[in-house]
């Protein structure tokens, strides 16, 4: 099939779009009397979501209309990398994009939420194409070789792709502090997804929290747009912004954002019917007292359809692959069916859960929440857990899989995929952690990893603040930095310095200082230096090492020379070291020995002396 679908592609790739288009209409109406399955699904969800209000013989029509809208799409996809500029400024007219300039107004970035509806390829291409800048995310694919085509199809106009994953969070959250746009599809039930039910076309419908959730964590608004067709040219559809009332609570502001936007997309639904993408099993997951009441988990079938996933044999084997290809980005990822549950008889069971800690004087100091937990004597299970740890001028989000609460003291340990993102953009990531959110505690005896723009820290053991104003890491620890985004003198890349140490390592964020403990080797491009202790003061903006001391036994050698001193100022992003007190040198002459040899490592830049 692929392969059919690789020459399809350089059969269309020289045709003219109206001719394309054509093609795809025709190849839309082949697969409506060939997937059988999937047209039965359609007009099935057709008639869960109008009822009465559609006659039999007005749901096949639109049924039909979605497969050619589909069949169309495909052809125009392989036809975009080719269109220019102008070309889709002439393609696509746009109402409301002050909306989108009104929120990046606010330096925040902005979460672009649109729909499985109409092309929506076309849509960060048209932006792109009008000055705005920014990335997809995307989920996998079921079939890679189609996946690679469309991260391919969208590099081609400069627009990247990040692959929802454990990493996807930190780059995203760059993204938006960088104040671009982050385009995301979450009209779609994916039950590896964190979600929560809303209503949507008139029944509850599992839908993924994340463009809440992360609305709610960096301030970046959420702005649905929609790609409509108009005859053989498009018109983009931009909402005005969605924002969370200061007002509520996290777990009632992810609801009605959630609500919100899905409440948006099906009022296009609505009104453009042929336009999305109704084979999709969008209510599969079905409520907790709805599949209790009737015996039936998520994967049952209630009162809605399930298809298999056999299709027809084609001869058209060009045809299938491009079907295949619209089914793949279609077809979701989710897991195959959900975990049994445990006994009823010794457990008892919730589909929420959420735990709040206050301040003596009444404000809201954490709060902790999941997706679902199971109380076991004195231990609560939660699935999906999200917490929050709140201190003046900073917040701390910590996420994982799983979680277990001892409810005599409140301790949380949490576990699989450990992270500690704070507002002024530090990372942590580790296996399992200790948290203790009365008294604004972490630790964990696992490995742990710390990132900022600027820095990554790796070590084995580690104790701190919520926060993560006040670390110390104990052993096993290295520091990676690239201390400015300048190349040095002379080319050859970002420079980057290595800072190791037996540990501990304590990090002061508060006060802007780190202390390295023990052997501390700093690695430079210019030569290297040992020291017993190093205070390095950080920048605050970019925590990274702004200048360092090294202090005891400070050693420095470049090449064959070297230098002694008590003590040196060491200035990572301009590889400068100056030793203070009475250092003495040993400078071996240079191989020509026309001349003296010079150390020009920062201070030591001198004329040579022996001792």
């Amino acid at each position: 099939m692929f392969l059919g679908f690789q020459g399809l592609r350089a059969a269309v790739r020289g045709l003219p779009l109206p001719v394309a288009q054509a093609l795809g209409r025709g190849m839309g109406l082949a697969a409506y009397g060939l997937l059988r399955a999937q047209r039965r699904l359609t007009e099935e969800h057709l008639r869960l979501a109008w009822g009465s209000d559609l006659a039999p013989d007005q749901r096949r029509r639109i049924a039909r209309r979605v497969f050619v809208n589909l069949g169309q799409t495909a052809m125009e996809w392989m036809l975009l990398p080719r269109f220019s500029t102008e070309v889709l400024r002439r393609l696509v007219r746009s109402e409301g994009v002050e909306h989108l300039r009104d929120a990046l107004a606010k330096g925040r970035g902005v979460i672009l939420v649109t729909a499985h509806f109409g092309n929506w390829e076309v849509i960060p291409f048209y932006l792109r194409s009008l000055g705005f800048e920014g990335s997809v995310l995307a989920r996998r694919l079921r079939y890679p070789e189609y996946e690679s085509f469309l991260i391919d199809l969208r590099r081609s106009r400069g627009v990247s792709t990040v692959a929802r994953g454990s990493s996807s969070l930190k780059e995203i959250t760059r993204l938006l502090r960088a104040n671009q746009i982050v385009g995301m599809l979450p009209d779609q039930d994916v039950d590896s997804l964190d979600g929560i039910f809303v209503n949507f076309l008139g029944r509850p419908a599992y839908t993924p929290i994340g463009p809440a959730a992360l609305s709610l964590m960096t301030g970046a608004p959420i702005v649905p747009c929609f790609l409509a067709r108009e005859g053989r040219r498009f018109c983009l559809f931009i909402e005005p912004a969605l924002e969370a009332l200061p007002s509520a609570t996290r777990t009632e502001a992810m609801t009605k954002l959630t609500q919100a936007w899905s409440g948006i997309v099906e009022s296009y639904i609505r009104r453009y019917p042929d336009h999305w993408v109704w084979m999709h099993r969008r209510w599969k997951t079905k409520p907790a007292q709805v599949a209790e009441g009737s015996g039936v988990g998520a994967e049952g079938h209630g009162s809605e359809p399930t298809s298999q996933r056999s299709q027809p044999a084609l001869a058209l084997s060009m045809v299938m692959g491009s079907l295949v290809l619209m089914l793949a980005v279609l077809g979701g990822c989710g897991k195959a069916g959900k975990a049994a549950s445990p006994d009823a008889s010794t457990n008892q069971e919730m589909s929420t859960f959420m735990l709040t800690g206050y301040q003596d004087t009444g404000e809201k100091r954490w709060q902790l929440e999941g997706q679902g937990a199971v109380l076991e004597g004195d231990l609560v299970t939660i699935h999906h857990p999200d917490a929050i740890g709140y201190e003046p001028g900073r917040t701390a989000h910590l996420t994982a899989s799983v979680a277990e609460v001892r409810q005599t003291d409140r301790h949380v340990r949490m576990e699989h995929d450990v992270t500690i993102h704070t507002s002024d953009g530090l990372w942590l990531t580790t296996p399992v952690l200790h948290w203790i959110p009365d008294r604004n505690e972490m630790a964990t005896e696992f490995p742990v990893r710390i990132e900022t723009d600027h820095m990554l820290l790796r070590g084995r053991e580690a104790t701190g603040f919520t926060q993560l104003k006040r670390l110390t890491i104990i052993r096993d620890i290295e520091l990676v930095l690239n201390p400015s985004d300048k190349e040095p003198l002379g080319g050859g890349g970002p420079r980057q310095v290595t800072i190791t140490c037996d540990g501990p390592l304590t990090f002061d964020y508060e006060h802007h200082i780190a202390t390295f403990e023990q052997h501390v080797h700093i690695k430079d491009p210019n030569g290297d230096l040992d020291s017993d202790k190093l205070v390095a003061y950080l920048d605050e903006t970019k925590h990274t090492i702004r200048y360092a001391e090294a202090i005891g036994h400070v050693l420095i050698r470049q090449q064959q020379n070297t230098a002694h001193s008590e003590r040196a100022v060491y200035e990572p992003a301009i590889g400068k070291i100056t030793l203070v007190g009475k250092p003495t040198l040993l400078v071996y002459p240079s191989e020509r020995g026309r001349q003296p040899a010079r150390v020009p490592f920062g201070g030591l830049a001198s004329e040579p002396s022996s001792k």
